[in-house]
C-alpha cells in the first residue's frame, strides 16, 4: 500500500507506512494508496481500468438523501428495527459509516467501531470536519471491546457484510474495494450471543437476503427485498 502526502502530513505518513505494510497483505493491497492531503484523506484503488477516489463524506448528497427520507418516516426501517427513539446504540461493524450517521441523525447516541485501520482513518477524517457530539468512534474488534467494556446498549446492530452469494452483477466498487481492507468476524456467533448479553432491548444483525453465513437462528426476521434483519431479544430487556 503505498502512501502519499504533502509536508504537513509527512510524520502521518512515516507513520502509516510502516504500520498498514505490517497490517496487510502486501499483494492484496499491492494496487491501492491513501492520499493525504492538506483538506481530506483518500483511498485510492488502481485494480480498476480507472482508478476509484474513496472517502468518507457525511454531508454528500447520497447520505443526506437517506436521512431526509428517515426522517420523514416513509420507508422508514430503521423505525421498526429501532422503536424506541434517543436510545443508545452500538454499531459493530461500521464500515462507510452510513448507517450510523443516518441512526445519528434520527436522534440515536451512536458508538460506533471499526476493525479495519484504513476505513477508521477515513471515518476519523470525516468526524473530525463535522465536529460531531454523541458521536463516538472506536478502532478495533468489537468482540474484545463488548467483552472489556462495562456498558450496555440499547440496540447493538451487526451488519456482516460480503456473505452473499456470486450473482452476474458485481458490488459497487466501494464495496469491493472495503473487502480488501476489512477483517472479517472469525466467530459470527460468539458475536451475536456477546452482543445479546450486552443489549438492554435488541441486537440487530443485517445480512443479505441470499447469504450465505449460517448464524444463530433469529426470535424473528424483518425483512425487505434485498435484506434480512434478524432480531435478538437483549438478555437486560
Amino acid at each position: 500500500m503505498n502512501i502519499f502526502s504533502n509536508l504537513r502530513n509527512k510524520e502521518l505518513s512515516d507513520f502509516l507506512d510502516k504500520t498498514l505494510n505490517n497490517y496487510y497483505d502486501k499483494v492484496i493491497t499491492k494496487n491501492l494508496s491513501i492520499n493525504l492531503s492538506k483538506d481530506s484523506i483518500e483511498l485510492i484503488n488502481a485494480n480498476y481500468k480507472k482508478a476509484v477516489s474513496i472517502s468518507v463524506d457525511f454531508l454528500g448528497k447520497e447520505i443526506n438523501s437517506k436521512i431526509k427520507s428517515r426522517l420523514s418516516g416513509k420507508k422508514d426501517i430503521f423505525g421498526k428495527l429501532f422503536p424506541i427513539k434517543n436510545s443508545t446504540l452500538l454499531d459493530c461493524t461500521a464500515g462507510y459509516g452510513r448507517d450510523s450517521y443516518v441512526l445519528r441523525s434520527m436522534g440515536f447516541n451512536v458508538t460506533m467501531i471499526e476493525n479495519s485501520p484504513v476505513m477508521s482513518l477515513l471515518l476519523n477524517d470525516a468526524l473530525k470536519k463535522l465536529k460531531l457530539l454523541n458521536f463516538n468512534m472506536y478502532h478495533g474488534n468489537s468482540y474484545d471491546y463488548l467483552n472489556h467494556s462495562e456498558k450496555y446498549y440499547d440496540y447493538i446492530y451487526i451488519d456482516f457484510m460480503f456473505n452473499k452469494l456470486k450473482k452476474n452483477s458485481l458490488s459497487s466498487k466501494n464495496d469491493e474495494t472495503l473487502k480488501l481492507i476489512s477483517f472479517q468476524e472469525n466467530d459470527k456467533n460468539n458475536l451475536i450471543r456477546l452482543a445479546i448479553k450486552k443489549s438492554n432491548h435488541r441486537v440487530v444483525v443485517k445480512e443479505p437476503k441470499n447469504s450465505l453465513s449460517n448464524i444463530l437462528k433469529p426470535e424473528y426476521t424483518i425483512k425487505t427485498k434485498l435484506l434480512n434483519f434478524n432480531i435478538y431479544k437483549g438478555n437486560n430487556g
